[in-house]
């Protein structure tokens, strides 16, 4: 088969109208989340956060197995998959870097006050869930870290920042996302090593959201705003048991920086999965979910 590619339409449908069969909705933070959920007899309460572009589908097949550690959730961050992208807010931008730290802590909160926590996050979602760990450690029984995005962003120029923030952005920022469209499709095939794996199945899931009106003006949101961390800094506090995971091959956070990532983790494990790029839960999930059952059972 050969490359697929996403035929251009203009959003015209709402995030309910594309609900599918797995699709649960509960309101959060002020905005409508959609998650996917598997229950589980054991009182631990896991949560899986996707990465940039990524949505619920991505995880998906993995909930069943999970499930035999600890209650699963799989949610889409705002901006991304069918989660209702606010078009107005008051108080905290729901596209901000901060606001994703309130929205985890408060599903956390919602679904398992009591629990223990084990996160599992995949490139920027790893940097999501290890802010919350950091501050909650006395709740997080285990962290993994697929592909973490861990690179440093601080705010730019003020002059910058100032543009990015303006009413004239307001307006061109969302047709300048556009765009992402065909650069999509180029990021996708770039985070898989072996491409022959991107059935048609998983194209139409990366790009479902595509087809939502006003999704360009919430990605843009999410551009200006939701990318701010400075995890990198204070990954010598964790205390928590880590399990840090990469592909052998990966192009979009490239190996050594998982690497590094773990060497600063006290204690972290750390499993290269070969011939595998950007995303080994979907490219190898057996060799990822061995090594995450390991890690689990011998917590």
């Amino acid at each position: 088969m050969g490359k697929l590619n996403y035929k251009a339409t203009k959003g015209t449908k709402s995030e309910k109208d594309l609900a599918h069969d797995f699709s649960r909705f509960i309101g959060l933070a002020d905005v409508e989340l959609h998650f996917e959920f598997q229950d589980s007899k054991e009182e631990t309460l896991i949560i899986l956060l996707h990465g940039f572009g990524s949505n619920t589908y991505s995880f998906r097949k993995l909930l069943p197995e999970l499930s035999r550690f600890g209650t699963v959730i799989s949610y889409d961050r705002p901006a991304f998959g069918l989660t209702v992208r606010p078009k107005s807010w008051s108080g905290q931008n729901p596209y901000s870097y901060n606001y994703q730290i309130r929205l985890l802590d408060e599903l956390i909160n919602n679904f398992g006050p009591t629990s223990k926590v084990i996160l599992l996050g995949h490139s920027a979602g790893a940097a999501v869930a290890t802010e919350w760990a950091l501050t909650n450690q006395d709740r997080v029984r285990a962290l993994i870290l697929e592909a973490p995005a861990f690179r440093t962003f601080k705010s730019g120029p003020k002059a910058a920042s100032k543009l990015l923030q303006s009413t004239l952005m307001n307006s061109v920022g969302p047709r300048l996302v556009a765009g992402f469209k065909k650069a999509g499709t180029k990021i996708l095939y770039r985070s898989w090593f072996d491409d022959s794996g991107i059935t048609q199945e998983v194209f139409d899931a990366y790009y479902l959201p595509l087809e939502i009106q006003g999704w360009e003006a919430a990605f843009w949101e999410f551009m200006r705003n939701g990318v701010q961390s400075t995890i990198n800094e204070h990954l010598h506090e964790i205390k928590i048991p880590t399990l840090v995971i990469t592909g052998d091959h990966d192009q979009v956070i490239p190996t050594r920086d998982s690497i590094g990532v773990a060497k600063n983790i006290a204690d972290a494990k750390l499993k290269i999965v070969d011939s595998c790029g950007h995303i080994p839960h979907e490219e190898k999930p057996k060799e990822f979910m061995d090594s995450v059952s390991t890690f689990l059972s011998q917590l």
